[in-house]
């Protein structure tokens, strides 16, 4: 099947609407149907003065860990300047990394090379002996602890610094609403566990129905339990990956598989 093809295929995206145009616009340079649907909203912290506070003291800390893109974005709006020189930068994905790079010009310092979660950034040697050492964790409000307990398990002195929040944007449900009324969805795209619970926390009894009767891309692996959890048990496919070249290949593999047999 050739790369331009994806054959009128609708494909619901999910990411906030600053993150989606990427993926959006590859989808229908390839043929396909990009309906867009924002899940999750950014913006900024419940107590910013806080969160500027910590951003003072970077040059503090011995590693700062960007957890996501929304997480490099809003500390730059912040602190309006490069970052210091002395901590060592990590990022959990390739994502953040590019953001990183994007932003403030400047390489991850940490990177895992085999995966792109928490469970990757940590298994890095470089996380192994942090006994004493000053770590930031730069995210959004909420969200796992998994990396702040297991640092601190190691003796890490960790802190936080939450920069963002996330809410579901304004007039989702009638968008939901439109869609279900007006387009053919053939795969939903969903990036996070919050889209997912956001999504069906929007749907009603129909909607639900209706959503739960197509297939379902998701990101990693973690995701996929988590809509099983939710009593989804349609068609969901896991793609390689995160990024926009990632979800694309899955969805080309998957059209594919479903044409051809």
């Amino acid at each position: 099947m050739p790369e331009t093809d994806l054959q009128q295929l609708g494909v619901m995206v999910t990411r906030p609407a600053h993150q989606a145009e990427g993926l959006c616009g590859q989808i229908e340079q390839a043929g396909g149907r990009a309906i867009r649907l924002p899940l999750i909203e950014i913006s900024g912290p419940v107590d910013e003065t806080a969160a500027r506070a910590v951003l003072a003291r970077l040059a503090s800390f011995d590693i700062v860990i960007f957890v996501s893109a929304n997480a490099v974005h809003q500390c730059y709006t912040y602190i309006g300047q490069d970052l210091p020189a002395g901590p060592q930068i990590a990022t959990v994905g390739r994502g953040t990394a590019r953001q990183l790079q994007q932003d403030f010009k400047r390489k991850a310092d940490l990177l895992p090379v085999d995966g792109y979660n928490s469970e990757a950034l940590l298994a890095m040697p470089a996380l192994q002996q942090v006994k004493g050492k000053h770590i930031l964790i730069v995210k959004g409000e909420g969200g796992r602890n998994l990396l702040a307990d297991a640092l601190a398990d190691r003796g890490a002195n960790v802190s936080y610094a939450n920069v963002y929040r996330r809410g579901i944007p304004a007039g989702a449900k009638q968008q939901l609403d439109a869609i279900q009324q007006a387009e053919k969805v053939d795969v939903v795209v969903l990036t996070s566990g919050e889209g997912i619970s956001n999504l069906l926390s929007l749907a009603g009894e129909t909607s639900r129905v209706w959503l739960c009767g197509m297939t379902w891309l998701v990101i990693h692996p973690r995701l996929l339990d988590i809509a099983r959890q939710a009593g989804c048990n349609n068609d969901i496919i896991v793609s390689d990956g995160p990024g926009d070249a990632d979800i694309m290949q899955c969805l080309r593999h998957w059209l594919h598989q479903i044409t051809s047999s």
